[in-house]
């Protein structure tokens, strides 16, 4: 509607400006002549149009008043919009900082407890291929870091150095066919190779049928490895198949590190 008059407002216009001059004119007769004929009469027949145009102005009026409202009131709802969702952001930014600094409390209390200096490095990068379990950390030979070391976390051993750069190092995971660590059985110290399988579990090799393994069982390294001490949690036992074809039982082992949520890491230097 708004649309409609704005298209015909020099009309409008006009038609208004007569009436009122047309009135104007009504009551000056009757102002001079008093009480004649043709004022009464041309008051009563102007006055019905005036007030039917009085009151379509007062209506375009009101349609305008709301028009200018609801923009207002659009506005005004976008502004909220933005202002929530910038809310929602920095309580996203404020819920992450939060954790990571939990986090490296955490890990600041466990490098005091250590027995051994290590170096803390940050995963920088993780192998996309997709062939090998490994990971790439930003601690180098800059900072002493040597083939061969233990990369630990406070859940228990996660791999070992395999590559040494100046400034940043490739670490082999746990869970990688490549990886093989000395191992022993922490209740029985029943003594084997830990091996990985490229998934999220590990198997225990080498180990006689005679020896006592039970589900439950926890792994820890077992220190013979001249670069990796003993003791490190390696997984826990989920499978036992002493009838097994060959000499040794087949052991699968759940490995105590989450290696998808791997974010910092230590690297014993022994």
């Amino acid at each position: 509607m708004l649309q409609f008059l704005l298209k015909r407002k020099s009309i409008i216009v006009i038609a208004l400006l007569f009436l009122i001059a047309v009135t104007l004119l009504a009551r000056d007769m009757e102002k001079r002549e008093g009480s004649g004929f043709f004022s009464p009469l041309i008051i009563s027949l102007f006055s019905f149009p005036l007030e039917i145009s009085t009151a379509f102005l007062k209506k375009v009026y009101r349609l305008g008043d709301e028009y200018i409202f609801l923009l207002n009131l659009r506005t005004e709802n976008t502004l909220l919009k933005n202002i929530i969702d910038q809310i929602q952001l920095e309580n996203q930014l404020l819920r992450e900082a939060a954790a990571e600094n939990k986090r490296l409390r955490e890990l600041l209390a466990f490098k005091k407890k250590l027995p051994y200096p290590v170096v803390s490095a940050e995963i920088i990068g993780r192998d996309p291929s997709g062939w090998f379990q490994t990971i790439l950390i930003d601690k180098g030979a800059d900072d002493g870091i040597q083939r061969g070391l233990a990369v630990i976390t406070p859940r228990g051993i996660a791999g070992k150095i395999l590559e040494v750069y100046r400034a940043s190092a490739k670490v082999l995971l746990l869970i990688d066919r490549n990886c093989a660590l000395d191992i022993v059985v922490q209740r029985s110290r029943a003594k084997g190779i830990l091996q990985g399988r490229s998934q999220d579990r590990c198997e225990v090799c080498f180990v006689g049928k005679t020896e006592d393994i039970q589900i439950g069982d926890v792994v820890v390294t077992s220190g013979l490895d001249e670069k990796i001490p003993r003791g490190f949690v390696a997984g826990e036992v989920v499978r036992v198949n002493k009838l097994a074809s060959g000499y040794f039982q087949e052991i699968e082992l759940r490995p105590a590190v989450d290696f998808a949520k791997l974010e910092e890491v230590f690297i014993v230097k022994k």
